[in-house]
């Protein structure tokens, strides 16, 4: 599904479920009307909310469980965030000038807006909708337990679907929370904030410590198994990729994590086709280059091509031609070294049409010139177009069997975008591909997004936990200090700031990714 048919779905259920809500309204619909209101619903245009005090009872016992360790623990959250909190208000600074910069100065932005179909993909959307309903839900159990332990009343618990954001609120009263002291204030305030540096520490730890918890099942760092081909993927075929295959090496450089895989693709793009060490008799004897006469020279090119070596022309590509159309099997390989300064190579030919598996099977090694090339071999590079690379894949099956190289022919872009790869092997043939990797998505996206909860909830803005965290903590410093008029206008500009930092930020980051 792309993402035009996707908002598209997404608009059309949030309108049926709000007409339909109107039409039962208008009509005065006594059990749609008790069914709303024992239930908690609320339907809004793009939203829905739902409000329970079903879980009230359940927060206060976990509240009331251990008064002594909750106690610790929202002290020491109020000590973390209290620390970080200078070092948010630094980031988003630091952030904006990253997006001011010109664009090869800037670098990897540790704030950006995640829009579905544009930088997240559609498919990873139940990841996304999961973490972030998750992470909100800590975020918001952490306000009501710390409300709990310093005898505030919870009044219930919110949920709400905004178009496609997941998320949760808890109803606290603002007024009981004022009438604290700035440091039981900020105990409550804090909760949130804290709970979600905890859950990306969790999600951190667990996500770096996959490969150890999962060693009984996987093996890890041993090559990467192909996960999933795309119906249209390049890599398929009689002699290509399959589910299930290791692979252990691109162009003859192994590798063991995706990092890798994504840097040779990465290199074969941004450099020039590589050269195999072909040896000179495999040359002699399997050129089959062909020789393209004008045709008003039909004869003289006949006899030529009969009692000489071949020719070829550059085609409007700027790949050149020496193989006859009817083998898909050959290639035109280039003569990579300086002839006159190797006498070596004086009965090679600048251009020769191989069998191509044979070519890079029978090679000795990878090369950009014949310089490191053994004795008796040449540096031949296959002649293609300006974003096309042959690359050998060397692979081996699931269960270890060793199983013929892939030699991939097309743009590196298509592996990266057909071919989906984890860098953990299944011990056993009952094992999923996917269980390792979708932990470590899971923990990525929770990592992500909690921590940007956590930051934005760390900035002075109104609606958000720092306007009320900046507040008491401005009370908690200055109140023997200043008035409390003159703490309000310290309170308004700090938030003013805070909030046009993260304004400009969010505008110029949406701007950035469109």
């Amino acid at each position: 599904m792309d993402i035009g048919t996707f908002l598209f779905v997404i608009i059309l259920i949030h309108a049926s479920f709000y007409f339909t809500d109107q039409f039962l309204k208008s009509c005065m619909n006594v059990p749609y009307l008790c069914f709303l209101e024992n239930v908690g619903l609320t339907v809004k245009p793009l939203q829905l909310h739902w409000f329970t005090t079903v879980f009230n009872r359940s927060v206060t016992k976990w509240a009331l469980w251990r008064p002594k360790f909750f106690k610790v623990w929202f002290t020491l959250g109020v000590v973390v965030v209290g620390i970080l909190l200078i070092p948010a208000v630094c980031l988003l600074i630091s952030e904006l000038v990253n997006h001011l910069r010109p664009l090869q100065e800037q670098t990897v932005q540790a704030l950006q807006p995640m829009v579905p179909g544009i930088n997240l993909p559609v498919k990873e959307l139940p990841y996304y909708f999961f973490t972030l309903l998750i992470a909100s839900v800590i975020h918001e159990a952490g306000h009501a337990i710390a409300a709990v332990k310093e005898d505030v009343h919870v009044n219930g618990f919110g949920f709400l679907l905004m178009f496609v954001l997941p998320g949760a609120y808890v109803d606290v009263p603002t007024e009981e929370i004022r009438t604290l002291t700035p440091f039981r204030q900020l105990k409550i305030l804090c909760a949130g904030v804290w709970h979600n540096i905890v859950l990306v520490l969790l999600a951190l730890g667990i996500g770096l410590s996959t490969p150890f918890i999962l060693q009984p099942l996987y093996v890890h760092g041993r090559g990467l198994t192909v996960m999933k081909l795309s119906q249209d993927s390049p890599a398929k075929g009689p002699t290509g990729l399959e589910v299930g295959d290791v692979i252990t090496a691109v162009n003859r450089q192994t590798v063991v994590s995706v990092h890798e895989w994504l840097q040779c693709l990465v290199s074969s793009v941004t450099s020039d086709q590589m050269g195999f060490c072909v040896p000179e008799s495999v040359v002699h004897t399997y050129d089959e280059t062909i020789h393209h006469e004008a045709a008003s020279d039909f004869f003289f090119g006949h006899l030529t091509k009969l009692y000489s070596r071949s020719k070829a022309f550059e085609g409007a590509d700027g790949s050149v031609q020496c193989c006859s159309g009817d083998s898909d099997a050959h290639l035109c390989f280039e003569l990579l070294e300086d002839r006159e300064l190797d006498k070596g190579v004086s009965a090679m030919q600048p251009f020769s049409c191989l069998p191509a598996r044979m070519a890079v099977s029978l090679s000795m090694k990878t090369c950009i010139n014949s310089v490191a090339c053994p004795t008796d071999t040449h540096c031949l590079a296959p002649s293609l177009r300006n974003a096309s690379r042959l690359m050998q894949l060397s692979r081996r099956g699931r269960n270890g069997e060793r199983k013929e190289d892939v030699l991939y022919l097309g743009p590196p872009s298509y592996l990266y975008h057909t071919v989906t790869l984890t860098s953990y092997i299944p011990k056993f043939s009952f094992l999923s591909l996917t269980w390792p990797n979708t932990i470590e998505v899971y923990c990525d996206y929770m990592v992500k997004f909690s921590g940007a909860l956590a930051v934005l909830n760390m900035i002075p803005v109104v609606y958000l936990d720092g306007y009320w965290i900046f507040g008491a903590v401005i009370d908690m410093l200055l109140s023997s200090r200043c008035d409390q008029v003159t703490r309000k206008i310290i309170h308004a500009v700090v938030t003013m700031i805070g909030s046009l930092l993260l304004f400009l930020n969010i505008i110029i980051g949406v701007w950035s990714i469109i």
